[in-house]
Formats: C-alpha cells, structure tokens, sequence
C-alpha cells in the first residue's frame, strides 16, 4: 500500500506511523530503531532525520536502506 499525499503522488516525506505501515512493522519497533543506542548495534542504520521534535523518513531513503539490507543478506547466503 503506498502513502499517497492530496494529489495522489507518493510521499516525500513519511511520519513514523506512515513509515512503519510502509515497512509492515509497529511504529514502536520503528522508534526504537532510530534511537541512539539501537542505532550503534545496527551494520546499516535507519536513516531518518528530526524536523523538530518528529521523526520523519525520506521514502527514497527507506527504500535503499532496505536494497542495502538486502544486499548484506544476499552476501552472507
């Protein structure tokens, strides 16, 4: 399911519900993957960046994050 905006054009920018949904997981999992500590154990962090104090997440960033994951996978197999 893609998050549409009122022109029914994919999102630039997601908030952490919308990025959660995208990625089929809780936005509670999701918060905790960009807190500091999680994000030192992780080989390749989720980006994401602050617009004050929310937590938002670029749709182009989330997809190559999730190539490179899956590139990572692909290696060790």
């Amino acid at each position: 399911e893609e998050v549409m905006d009122t022109q029914s054009q994919p999102k630039l920018i997601l908030s952490l519900h919308e990025a959660a949904d995208l990625l089929g997981i809780r936005p509670s999992q999701l918060y905790e993957h960009t807190r500091a500590r999680a994000r030192a154990r992780q080989r390749i962090p989720i980006p994401h960046l602050r617009l004050g104090k929310r937590i938002c997440f670029r749709r182009e960033s989330l997809e190559r994050w999730i190539a490179q994951l899956e590139a990572k996978t692909a290696v060790r197999s």
